[in-house]
């Protein structure tokens, strides 16, 4: 069975939301490099007059893999790096991580 994690990065701006959506394009093969497979990416509009904007992704590690150790092989990585080149990170005002851990009937196990 896989371990499962919800990533939720909170941007600044609509704009900054379609720029780290393009960074998170990049992501995918290099976070695949370090045994992390993405299995979805979504945006969520800021609501009108309040709320901002987020970029959400499902990702699953393998069952015995440290989850912290795996992203911060990642984290540490030349590709993450290359994949970051441009992007000012200070547009990224929040990142919450959930693991999930999957019902017995859920599809995803």
């Amino acid at each position: 069975m896989s371990q499962y994690q919800l990533r939720v990065y909170t941007l600044c701006s609509a704009k900054a939301l379609i720029a780290y959506g393009n960074v998170w394009a990049k992501h995918i093969p290099g976070l695949a490099k370090h045994r992390i497979t993405t299995h979805g990416v979504w945006t969520v509009a800021a609501a009108p007059g309040s709320g901002a904007p987020q970029l959400c992704a499902l990702v699953s590690y393998r069952d015995t893999d440290d989850i912290q150790e795996r992203l911060q092989a990642y984290l540490a990585s030349p590709e993450f790096h290359a994949d970051m080149e441009g992007f000012d990170v200070s547009q990224i005002v929040d990142v919450s991580e959930s693991v999930l851990t999957p019902t017995p009937d859920s599809p995803l196990r």
